[in-house]
């Protein structure tokens, strides 16, 4: 004899109440799926990705040298900029949005700030080292020795890179960005020095001989030593551990480069802090004064008058910004991200016109959703 279980009445409709629980419960999550990419649809200043992905990982060399990797900052919002060091414009004044804002939010904890050469052939740790602190940028500026690996990281985050653009940019946007200064040294033995500087990594406004002073004798790791007087400002004392003597019996004396005259002038009128480059004098030297003026190593090309690397014309490319509004075009234009904390690329900004108060506020509410 067969028996048959049968449920009470009770018990079936609890058991299709729980499916219809269940069911309703799955179809939920799909639609909260649907409105987990809805959080997109907050109002961010810069361009939002329909869908968030994941951002491509990357391992590269930073300005002192060390192996820094994407995922060395999991959990926190990382902006990830794409520029180079001798790009004239767009790319400084990426740099500088970012500078902006690394002190404005300096207290979070969770923002990491990423800068990613365009540029490796020039931007190499050693030169971002020199740039980064002229101009006391303190975050961290990515290269790599190996070209390819820069390459692949372009290729993952979808990057055109005007290669022809940037190897141009140099000489024929803005002459003064890349305006040849020299800083020549005559010791008290007769021996010297020319030791070449970069425009860039001077003040973009009132470019002062003391501030081309510091940072060139900073970049070929020449010491320097100096007072500082009230009235008479910065004076040289020691170079490259050369000291003047206490008894006076020498000094170091400043000239300026004549450029009329191709000759150095001893400067009777001016301090240091006094003299305007480009406008004073594009090169300066410190002579001892003991020593033979004569031996004062002259600028190089001052004779032939090739001062500056600029092109003949200072003519732009036919066709230049006809790119500009593309997204990934990077060259003379550029591209920002903003990567959450669970790794995925939520916001992008192209150019470099964007308000560092819209870019902030996307970034509040990432570091806070």
């Amino acid at each position: 004899m067969k028996y048959h279980w049968v449920w009470p009445l009770d018990m079936r409709v609890r058991c299709i109440l729980l499916c219809l629980v269940l069911l309703s419960t799955s179809l939920a999550g799909c639609l909260s799926d649907d409105d987990d990419h809805g959080e997109d649809s907050h109002p961010f200043n810069g361009m939002t990705y329909d869908h968030a992905s994941a951002a491509p990982g990357f391992t590269l060399t930073d300005q002192h040298g060390d192996a820094i990797s994407l995922s060395d900052f999991e959990g926190k919002v990382v902006v990830v900029a794409f520029t180079y060091t001798h790009c004239p414009d767009v790319c400084l004044a990426i740099e500088a949005n970012l500078n902006f804002i690394d002190g404005e939010m300096s207290d979070e904890s969770n923002l990491v700030l990423l800068s990613i050469s365009i540029d490796p052939a020039r931007d190499t740790p050693s030169h971002l080292l020199e740039w980064t602190t002229a101009r006391g940028y303190d975050w961290t500026h990515l290269t790599s020795l190996n070209h390819s690996e820069l390459t692949e990281v372009w290729d993952a985050y979808h990057l055109l890179v005007d290669s022809d653009h940037i190897n141009s940019d140099h000489s024929e946007h803005n002459e003064e960005s890349n305006m040849s200064h020299q800083v020549a040294i005559l010791y008290p033995d007769n021996s010297s020095a020319l030791l070449d500087g970069h425009h860039d990594m001077l003040p973009d406004e009132n470019a002062t001989g003391w501030n081309l002073t510091e940072s060139t004798m900073a970049m070929h790791n020449y010491s320097l030593n100096y007072s500082v007087h009230e009235t008479h400002g910065h004076s040289v004392t020691g170079i490259n551990g050369v000291e003047s003597p206490s008894d006076w019996s020498w000094w170091w004396s400043l000239y300026l480069w004549n450029e009329t005259n191709a000759s150095w002038e001893f400067s009777e009128d001016k301090g240091i802090d006094e003299v305007m480059m480009m406008h004073d004098t594009n090169h300066i030297a410190w002579a001892a004064s003991n020593a033979n003026i004569s031996h004062l190593p002259m600028p190089e090309g001052a004779m032939d008058g090739d001062h500056d690397s600029h092109g003949d014309d200072g003519m732009e490319d036919e066709g230049e910004g006809e790119h500009e509004d593309e997204m990934y075009l990077v060259g003379h234009n550029t591209v920002t991200f903003i990567i959450d904390k669970d790794g995925n690329k939520r916001v992008v900004y192209t150019g470099s016109d964007w308000s560092t108060s819209d870019f902030m506020a996307d970034l509040d509410y990432l570091l806070t959703e």
